[in-house]
């Protein structure tokens, strides 16, 4: 009864996780966005169409199979072989967020994608349980296709106000600060 409880409440923290991130992070990703358009170093992809071949095709490949390679490739296979170098643990949980962030190949999303990858190496080498990442990448993946399709990408809409910058950096402070509550008091420490 014990395991199920467990099971349970890990399962609750890391959807309200999952959720926590996206709220408390996307309007800092926006804000980052929209200064590297105005800085010039990326430019606003209005024409690109994501769902060219249709909402189920994106679903599947980017709320499904992506969480679901991306977590073996960089918390499976990055953080178990980081690992075996000795290194201590918040190297690996920074070299794998690093290279997480590094592998989607945006600069307005490296913060969001920088902060993710913490979190979860830190859930993965906390819990040894793949399928809990998998799950946070999953929901957010999940969210972000269907709001996107059909709420529209929503660029061009964060205004570069003093308040707005302040707070975004507020908001991923508390947001940083509740996940990190969260992952310590509501999942199971299962290393040994």
């Amino acid at each position: 009864m014990l395991k199920v409880k467990n099971i349970l409440r890990t399962l609750a923290v890391c959807v309200i996780i999952a959720f926590v991130c996206l709220f408390g992070y996307l309007m800092l990703q926006n804000m980052c966005a929209e200064l590297f358009v105005h800085w010039g170093l990326e430019a606003r992809a209005e024409n690109v169409n994501m769902f060219a071949n249709g909402f189920w095709l994106m679903f599947i490949s980017g709320a499904i199979l992506a969480p679901v390679i991306e977590e073996l490739i960089f918390r499976l296979l990055a953080c178990k072989l980081l690992q075996l170098t000795k290194m201590p643990i918040w190297c690996v949980i920074i070299i794998s967020a690093i290279a997480f962030a590094v592998y989607h190949h945006s600069w307005s999303q490296t913060i969001y994608q920088l902060l993710m990858g913490i979190w979860l190496a830190w859930i993965f080498l906390k819990t040894h349980h793949i399928g809990w990442t998998m799950m946070i990448h999953f929901i957010n993946n999940a969210f972000i296709i269907t709001y996107t399709y059909f709420a529209g990408n929503g660029s061009g809409v964060f205004d570069l106000s003093a308040g707005n910058i302040v707070l975004s950096l507020l908001l991923a402070a508390v947001t940083t600060i509740t996940v990190f509550f969260l992952i310590k008091k509501g999942i199971p420490n299962y290393e040994k």
